[in-house]
């Protein structure tokens, strides 16, 4: 069953069921949830930080953890502060604003899919977080296909703008890889320090958390490695490019130096120079640089220069 209160203790008027969960809009809540659920020594400095990293805190009656929701928006990614708090068949997610990547877990809750009506709240707090974690995963296929796409761009025709969004891309990578990076550690803890809130297979799914943030963080490490080999493609394509540009400059002047050199010795208008005064002196001049024009272009086709 779900259901839309307006407070808090209309939420926990339902704490006799065997599981409840209840999301909360806003950290300014932090403080009332302190009060009425007896948090005592609640990280409320680190919830309200802005900046504050990815952790959980283990205490003797509940289990604290702050975690990162990513986003793709239209001026890129962005990313919303999420707590979750478990205690005994409580579990209370607070966010920064309404929409969140929980809907999942929401509809296999009232169709009765899974095992969220099977177990308790331990695993409701792993489906939650899960759903956190694999939220990550279409934001780097996203950025995978962008770079395959890329790749073939830059072997086609490098330019400036190419580069700048190789740029953009691997700006996302770092971003996703320090918001997810703390999780590993943080998972860890959770599940090694945090048995005591875990029944039954509840370890177990810890565990397989754990390694879905590991393959998470080596695909990203992956994507990295991507990115700045496109870098290094990008600059070796140009260079190419340019290369190719030099090499045609360089043979269309080599084929001018002996043209140059004919017109000069007849520019020079001495007194006696007797093809100056020959009738077929000047055809003759034209055949003649034609002639050495493409004998020189045959031999630099023959080794391959052109």
């Amino acid at each position: 069953m779900s259901r839309k209160v307006a407070d808090l203790e209309s939420a926990l008027q339902f704490a006799e069921y065997p599981t409840v969960w209840v999301n909360v809009t806003g950290f300014s809540a932090i403080p009332k949830l302190e009060k009425l659920l007896d948090l005592r020594g609640f990280p409320s400095r680190l919830s309200s930080r802005p900046t504050a990293h990815p952790r959980v805190v283990i205490f003797p009656d509940y289990v604290f953890v702050l975690l990162y929701q990513v986003y793709e928006t239209q001026g890129g990614l962005k990313r919303e502060k999420t707590a979750l708090i478990l205690k005994d068949n409580l579990v209370i997610t607070v966010q920064e604003r309404e929409g969140d990547v929980f809907n999942p877990v929401r509809e296999g809750i009232r169709r009765g899919e899974g095992l969220f009506r099977e177990r308790g709240s331990d695993y409701l707090l792993f489906a939650l977080l899960e759903a956190v974690v694999g939220n990550y995963v279409p934001i780097i296929e996203r950025i995978s296909s962008q770079m395959e796409e890329l790749e073939g761009r830059i072997l086609a025709k490098p330019d400036a703008g190419l580069l700048r969004r190789i740029h953009g891309l691997r700006r996302d990578i770092l971003f996703m890889r320090r918001t997810i990076f703390p999780l590993l550690e943080a998972f860890r803890k959770l599940r090694l320090e945090g048995g005591s809130f875990f029944r039954g297979e509840g370890a177990k799914f810890m565990e397989e958390l754990h390694e879905h943030v590991a393959e998470v963080l080596d695909i990203l490490e992956g994507q990295r490695e991507l990115a700045n080999s496109l870098v290094e493609l990008y600059y070796s394509t140009l260079s190419t490019k340019t290369n190719d540009i030099i090499r045609i400059l360089t043979v269309v002047s080599t084929i001018f130096i002996p043209l140059t050199f004919i017109t000069g010795v007849y520019g020079m208008n001495f007194g006696y120079m007797p093809e100056l005064h020959w009738r077929y002196g000047y055809p003759a001049a034209l055949l003649g640089m034609l002639g050495i024009s493409v004998t020189m272009l045959g031999y630099f086709k023959k080794k391959g220069w052109l």
